[in-house]
């Protein structure tokens, strides 16, 4: 007998070795990447992620549209790599920075920059991103510009940072040159930047979180006092089960901007959505009016989002200068197992002679929930605590 039951185990490790799991055999052979845009280079590891790059030096000057990507230790210590870096930005070319994004912030006055400066997700502490993503271009003689975040492994940032790129590039990139503002009258808000984040496969296999917040200025305002901002959040959840991961769902998201968490002249304007339950949409209106707040104008901006199985909890907190939501999202709804995106906003005002400290904090978070199995008693779903990531957000 024990003969027979040493051989049915023999027997299971046979199989077990002659089959290897599809998981690792995917894991082990990732393909590097066919660029087909030209990606020059500064640092050593970055030709063994594609096909074709070409090692870039500090007198170049391509005026081709093209890539550069730079790991950020070989540029620190270097004036003319340093220059070269903030060339390629003014010249609307997308750059791409692995560790320490010190080297593409303050290329310009008033530059937007979004530095990630802390996270927690099912691994642990989330310190930094992997990779950084940055493109200026201009817009009918507005200067915007887009930058990309990645906190996942450096090959997956990589190709994300990479298809970002080529998504952004702009037909003139090589010679572009800085516009002038046109000349307008009348208040509006003004398209000025956008921040997309992505956690990729870092939080497999629960889900992965998304963001792609806009971000607009106030122009003629009529005052030489204040700047107003406009933050329009598009925060996206993608669940394990909508990806194939899993069985995890989205139960919670999470979201808050606080207006004076570096600069305690940081003030909340105006935000929205407020508490709602029992509808299907929300409505989100932000902006300022002639006489608050010190406005010389009226200018907002609408926009709607659906809710359907949502609960919004506003939590802001006028005397804390902070808005404040959190989502509610039934995890047994189809809400909760496919792809749901929320768009709260607030409006944010800077004195104007404090250059260089218009900076405030953002949060993004999202909480997962798993049903249990059949054979589980009690029949309670699984949940784990909320994963996220903060960024500290600059107009310069």
């Amino acid at each position: 007998m024990v003969w027979f039951v040493l051989g049915i185990l023999v027997g299971s490790l046979f199989v077990v070795s002659a089959y290897p799991t599809n998981g690792n055999k995917s894991t082990n052979l990732r393909e590097k990447i066919n660029n087909t845009v030209p990606v020059y280079y500064v640092g050593s590891d970055i030709p063994k992620y594609f096909v074709k790059t070409m090692r870039a030096n500090s007198t170049q000057n391509i005026r081709a549209p093209h890539i550069l990507i730079v790991e950020s230790s070989y540029v620190e210590n270097n004036p003319r790599l340093k220059q070269l870096v903030k060339m390629e930005i003014l010249s609307g070319i997308p750059v791409i920075v692995i560790g320490n994004p010190s080297i593409i912030n303050e290329t310009f006055k008033g530059q937007f920059f979004a530095e990630l400066v802390a996270g927690q997700g099912p691994n642990g502490k989330i310190n930094h991103a992997t990779v950084y993503g940055y493109v200026v271009y201009s817009h009918n003689g507005i200067l915007q510009s887009k930058e990309f975040v990645s906190i996942d492994s450096v090959s997956n940032a990589l190709r994300e940072a990479y298809e970002w790129a080529v998504k952004n590039i702009k037909p003139n990139a090589g010679t572009f040159k800085l516009g002038v503002e046109p000349l307008s009258s009348g208040a509006y808000w003004s398209y000025q930047n956008q921040l997309d984040l992505t956690t990729g496969e870092s939080w497999k296999p629960y889900g992965r979180l998304n963001v792609r917040t806009i971000y607009y200025k106030l122009m003629n305002d009529g005052s030489s006092q204040y700047d107003w901002y406009d933050v329009h959040v598009k925060q996206q959840s993608v669940p394990g089960k909508e990806l194939g991961w899993s069985d995890w769902r989205t139960a919670r998201m999470y979201t808050w901007i606080k207006a004076n968490y570096y600069n305690p002249n940081g003030f909340l304007s105006d935000y929205s959505p407020t508490t709602t339950s029992g509808t299907t949409t929300v409505g989100v209106s932000i902006g300022v009016s002639v006489g608050d707040d010190g406005s010389q104008v009226s200018a907002s901006q609408s926009w709607s989002y659906t809710i359907p199985d949502v609960q919004v909890y506003d939590e802001s907190d006028y005397s804390q200068e902070l808005a404040k939501w959190v989502h509610k999202i039934a995890p047994d709804k189809a809400v909760g197992m496919t792809t749901y995106q929320i768009e709260p906003g607030a409006t944010l005002r800077f004195p104007q002679e404090d250059y260089g400290t218009k900076a405030w904090r953002e949060h993004y978070g999202v909480l997962y929930a798993k049903p249990p199995s059949w054979w589980e008693l009690p029949w309670d779903w699984h949940y784990i605590g909320e994963d996220w990531i903060e960024f500290r957000v600059s107009m310069g």
